[in-house]
């Protein structure tokens, strides 16, 4: 009788970019790869190196909050997400920028919510 595989699980924040992540970022590095549309929320693409631009993560990242009032991005080591109902998105952190100082929400779609405009527009492009 064949031995029982060892299933290993991680959380999340725990994990980090594969062989097959760091691939894409090396083809996207070397000009080969000029776009990812990605369904991921697990922020691993960034984590792998792949710009920000050269990527369109369709239902967010749990480690990506953004100022409602000026769009400046936040990338965070840690999940962002500490809203306790499905459609709340404002983190309860502050924009850095003394012009703007507004309210963080993080980048999660939901289930029942509409994708990103932009960002969906990005992927299609």
């Amino acid at each position: 009788m064949p031995a029982a595989k060892k299933t290993v699980t991680t959380t999340i924040q725990k994990a980090y970019p594969s062989y097959t992540h760091m691939a894409l970022f090396e083809l996207v590095d070397r000009g080969n790869l000029k776009f990812i549309v990605s369904q991921n929320v697990d922020g691993l693409h960034r984590r792998s190196g792949i710009p920000p631009h050269c990527l369109a993560e369709l239902h967010g990242n749990t480690n990506l909050e953004v100022c409602i009032e000026c769009g400046k991005e936040y990338m965070r080591d840690t999940r962002v997400r500490t809203a306790q109902h499905v459609n709340e998105h404002k983190t309860g952190r502050k924009c850095d920028n003394s012009a703007c100082n507004g309210d963080l929400k993080d980048t999660i779609i939901n289930f029942g919510e509409n994708l990103n405009e932009n960002i969906l527009e990005l992927g299609m492009q």
